[in-house]
């Protein structure tokens, strides 16, 4: 467990929230610069095209679908950090902006006060989960590059670290967060 709480996995997860931070501002931005017209607003709106057949699921499938989804790109971030840290950035880059438009955009129709207390349940567990996984991924692409820089670098290691990380700490806490999304967020949203 020590190796969990190591400074530089502390330092990559901090690099991950600023990274996801300044991505979610500028998300917001984004929305409030153009009034959720142009760029942003096609965003959304493609957003919702591609979440609305979820909406037809019954409850557990939806809970089903969050699960995976979260899972996999969680997986596939840490893994992914083989690309010297590019796929977890850009995860946390997308990630960041698109919620900052829907936030923005949600403020908008129901209250900012709505949004974060519908956000709050499920995401005081889910974005640290996810802001873990970067971290981890990025770790992964660190012992990448100082292997290339001929310094010592065991990104085997780390991924091997990053996975056992993952199916401790971060599958649990993406499926409670699945499972608060799917069945306390809609009530919030009076849904």
């Amino acid at each position: 467990m020590d190796r969990f709480l190591s400074s530089s996995l502390t330092r990559m997860f901090v690099f991950s929230m600023a990274v996801f931070a300044g991505s979610l501002f500028l998300g917001l931005r984004m929305y409030e610069s153009t009034g959720g017209t142009g760029e942003a607003g096609n965003m959304i709106e493609q957003l919702a095209q591609l979440m609305a057949p979820i909406g037809l699921l019954s409850p557990p499938l939806v809970m089903a679908v969050i699960f995976l989804n979260n899972s996999i790109k969680a997986l596939v971030v840490i893994i992914l950090g083989y690309s010297l840290g590019l796929v977890p950035f850009f995860f946390l880059v997308v990630n960041g902006l698109i919620i900052g438009l829907v936030v923005a955009s949600f403020s908008g129709i129901v209250g900012s006060w709505t949004v974060v207390l519908a956000l709050l349940p499920h995401g005081i567990i889910e974005l640290p989960a996810l802001l873990l996984a970067a971290a981890l991924g990025f770790r992964v692409g660190a012992a990448v590059l100082n292997r290339i820089l001929g310094r010592e670098g065991r990104p085997g290691r780390e991924l091997k670290h990053g996975l056992a990380v993952y199916a401790k700490v971060i599958v649990p806490a993406l499926f409670i967060a699945s499972a608060i999304e799917t069945f306390v967020t809609p009530l919030i949203m009076g849904r």
